[in-house]
């Protein structure tokens, strides 16, 4: 093998001379420089074999979409509560309407699925402290309605109050804990006459929100998610958040009206100061 010093006399020699010369030998490495990229391969090595298809790796851009989580975006999930199954479920959009108004879309707006007007009154006196309607303002018909007074008990009932009062029947609603309001209890009588006792649940307060995560569910059997709202936290400018509700024939046609007015009970409630403001 040629050594370092004698090949840089031997280039010297023939750039003075404007000779060519051969400064390799027979033992000398094809690879011999400082970056082999610009080496030339040894003609004498096999060439790299092409992987198998079980050799090559994945490509993560052609991969199947990814699994869905099973659970809807919230803190229940990590109780074992949550959203399991989407297809038995209405999800609505919650926006901001007039000041602490409210209003209720389907998720596509091109559906034509129902709509509702959530006006909170509480801050009055002598009237319901909510009432939903129909639409998408407060010119629809009067679907159910709440009384949540200074002191005393909340009640709440579905049907016309302003044109058929006569006709509604009123249930009881309260939050059971005087500390916390962690937990809201109504009375719902199903089709078969027997009462039953549901919660909503707070899941999350979430960041300068004064309406956080609920869960509704049957007292009892609070492993059955029945409604879920999710509010958007910090993030909110129109849109307060998203409300689903499960489709349960078992609690009678006016299931869907019973959660919106419970909810939005609740909801009004959250907004204002808890010293004051305590349902039961």
């Amino acid at each position: 093998m040629v050594e370092l010093r004698d090949r840089i006399s031997a280039i010297e020699w023939a750039l003075r001379n404007q000779e060519e010369i051969d400064i390799g030998g027979q033992d000398t490495p094809v690879r011999h420089s400082l970056d082999h990229q610009f080496d030339r391969p040894d003609p004498e090595l096999d060439a790299k074999p092409y992987p198998t298809p079980a050799q090559e790796k994945p490509n993560p851009f052609e991969s199947a979409s990814p699994v869905e989580d099973k659970h809807y975006d919230s803190i229940a999930a990590k109780f074992g509560l949550g959203i399991l199954d989407e297809e038995d479920f209405t999800e609505y959009t919650v926006y901001d309407a007039f000041v602490t108004n409210l209003r209720i879309c389907p998720v596509h707006l091109t559906d034509n699925g129902r709509y509702y007007y959530v006006e909170h009154r509480a801050f009055l006196a002598n009237v319901p402290g909510v009432i939903v309607r129909s639409g998408i303002d407060k010119k629809g018909k009067c679907l159910g309605a709440a009384h949540i007074p200074f002191q005393g008990v909340n009640t709440f009932g579905i049907g016309d109050i302003e044109n058929s009062p006569h006709t509604m029947i009123w249930e009881k609603m309260g939050c059971p804990g005087f500390w916390t309001h962690m937990k809201y209890e109504f009375v719902h009588e199903i089709p078969n006459g027997q009462r039953r006792t549901f919660n909503w649940l707070r899941t999350r307060n979430n960041i300068y929100d004064d309406q956080g995560d609920l869960v509704l569910v049957e007292q009892g059997r609070e492993d059955l998610i029945l409604a879920e709202y999710m509010g958007k936290g910090l993030l909110k400018w129109k849109k307060r958040g998203r409300l689903r509700i499960k489709a349960a024939e078992i609690f009678g046609d006016a299931w869907e009206l019973v959660v919106l007015v419970t909810w939005a009970s609740v909801t009004e409630v959250c907004g204002f100061s808890i010293s004051k403001w305590r349902l039961g």
